[in-house]
């Protein structure tokens, strides 16, 4: 009769025990004290001494040693077979810890402004989805303005700006320039002027983002920098707005060149040809410092930064 035996009553040192296992696992399969030790990295006299641990707890004799040889009893086949079934879910339930560790699941609150939610989060947040197929992403498309605010009151995860932040405490990281570009429709009077002074500004009519626009804030400053000209100006209060309007003829306008690309390569829109200071700027991103340690806004903050 096979002697019953308890594998899992030692808690004092559970680490110890599979580690005791592994190495009666290892003399089973290897036949042989040294061998198994090699195969383990660890001395031949830790072999025996783990071998002694496990006949102590266990109060009976799993291998009948003689001479160089050894045989294992009964209840060593009990053992041996429990302790590859043990191994097994130890490694098991080690790689499912580590799996639910590094998997991307929930949802990711992004508050973006008109800019970048448009025409630059699309083909990230492509990527983003092959990556993490768990990951559910959800952006709001708002101004600057309101960008802050999200992220301040915690009813967004992170932010993408494209103007200058005034709310402290905030995490900011650059993670692409943009350039704004002056455009006009194809047919436009100052597009058959080869190079045109900035004077030539104040008589155009202009169509604008509103204020609290992080295209607005821009704008502002080169109209500032090039003498405060006071244009007269349409206001809409998005880029698709913008561009339409300046498609359709209604006026100029300083556009994020992202924008514009396909305009400008079909040539429906043109880039004006002015003296005006270059108009470069950085998108940047927002958050809490709580909020950038979590999983899933760290992968979207890498996958920017990997522009």
């Amino acid at each position: 009769m096979i002697k019953s035996i308890n594998i899992t009553n030692r808690i004092e040192d559970k680490t110890m025990q599979l580690e005791e296992l592994k190495t009666f696992v290892a003399v089973i399969e290897k036949k042989n004290f040294t061998k198994a030790g090699e195969s383990l990295n660890i001395s031949q006299p830790t072999v025996s001494l783990h071998i002694k641990h496990l006949e102590e707890e266990l109060k009976t004799p799993l291998l009948i040693r003689a001479n160089k040889t050894f045989h294992i009893t009964s209840a060593g086949e009990v053992l041996y077979e429990r302790a590859i079934q043990l191994l097994h879910l130890a490694e098991q339930t080690k790689e499912e810890i580590l799996w639910q560790h590094n998997k991307v699941s929930g949802i990711l609150r992004i508050a973006a402004s008109y800019t970048i939610g448009e025409s630059v989060l699309p083909p990230i947040l492509t990527r983003l989805h092959y990556k993490y197929p768990e990951l559910h992403v959800e952006v709001a498309i708002v101004n600057t303005e309101d960008v802050e605010i999200a992220v301040r009151d915690f009813r967004s995860d992170v932010g993408c700006i494209e103007g200058s932040v005034h709310e402290k405490g905030l995490i900011i990281q650059p993670f692409m320039e943009d350039e704004l570009i002056l455009v006009a429709a194809s047919g436009h009077p100052l597009v058959s002027i080869h190079h045109s002074k900035a004077t030539s500004l104040q008589t155009s009519h202009w169509v604008m983002r509103e204020k609290g626009s992080g295209t607005r804030e821009y704008t502002d400053y080169l109209l500032q920098s090039i003498g405060n000209i006071q244009p007269s100006k349409t206001v809409i209060g998005s880029n698709e707005g913008v561009k339409t309007a300046v498609l359709c003829g209604l006026g100029i306008a300083a556009v994020s060149v992202h924008t514009v690309k396909d305009e400008l390569s079909s040539g429906r829109l043109v880039q004006l040809k002015i003296d005006v200071p270059s108009q470069k700027r950085i998108f940047s991103t927002l958050c809490s410092p709580l909020m950038a340690e979590k999983k899933h806004v760290a992968v979207f903050l890498e996958e920017l930064q990997s522009q």
